[in-house]
């Protein structure tokens, strides 16, 4: 069974529908369409997560990896600590969130109800960082999910916090970076570390991974498939901003 199809089950078990996956063209250009928030009785709940297809992204990178301890910074309601957890059964998860209580508290009851080992604490990154690698992990960690405050200086200062207590091959994966202008800190902090990197802009919030030298080969060729070389990608951009009457002609209301 897909992890998508666990996952989904156990907020939708608890009351929450998973609103996720759109196309951002068929809800008026929004830019969040993508993006996981959960509809409950009173309205819609959460921060924007992990659109669908990158949690999709995310379980087949579990083909590739094979971390022991996984760390997440910015937890919400859960989404992407479960959807960690999951694609990495084996490894210890940790989801780190410096405010909501409510997805806590979710996200700890979920863990226990799938047996997975791990949860979420309250945290604020980088200032707990250590605190929390040290309490919660046996050991270094050595994949980690950054999704927290959407600024440059802000995962530089995530990333270097982390990067003290994680193993030489870890990898970090960056929600948002396209989408939240973040393309200069994650230069800056690939510069900064001699990590090699790639941006992933075919995952819908232009998500970016940061990782050894030594990564697999295999792995590389699966990451290939979402990214594409940068000037690449704007000479692209360039040729539909010059096309967009001609390409408008495709478009088609929908019944």
């Amino acid at each position: 069974m897909s992890i998508v199809t666990t996952l989904c089950k156990i907020y939708k078990n608890a009351g929450l529908h998973p609103v996720t996956g759109y196309n951002s063209h068929h809800f008026f250009n929004w830019r969040d369409a993508p993006f996981t928030v959960f509809l409950d009785g009173s309205g819609f709940v959460g921060c924007p997560g992990l659109a669908l297809q990158e949690v999709m992204f995310l379980e087949h990178l579990g083909s590739y990896l094979t971390p022991a301890n996984c760390l997440v910074i910015g937890n919400a309601m859960g989404w992407s600590t479960l959807a960690t957890a999951l694609t990495f059964p084996k490894a210890k998860t940790v989801g780190v969130d410096n405010a909501a209580k409510t997805g806590i508290d979710f996200t700890n009851a979920a863990f226990k109800s799938l047996g997975l080992k791990g949860g979420a604490v309250l945290g604020e990154s980088p200032k707990d960082i250590g605190r929390i690698v040290g309490a919660e992990f046996d050991g270094k960690v050595d994949f980690v999910l950054i999704d927290a405050l959407h600024e440059n200086d802000a995962i530089q200062a995530d990333f270097h916090a982390i990067r003290e207590h994680a193993t030489e091959d870890c990898v970090y994966l960056f929600h948002d970076v396209i989408n939240w202008n973040m393309l200069s800190g994650f230069k800056a902090l690939l510069a900064d570390s001699g990590l090699e990197g790639c941006v992933l802009t075919r995952t819908p919030s232009g998500m970016a991974m940061a990782y050894s030298p030594a990564l697999p080969a295999d792995c590389r060729d699966y990451l290939a498939v979402f990214s594409d070389d940068t000037n690449f990608f704007q000479r692209y951009r360039h040729t539909v901003r010059q096309n967009m009457d001609t390409l408008a002609l495709f478009d088609q209301e929908l019944p």
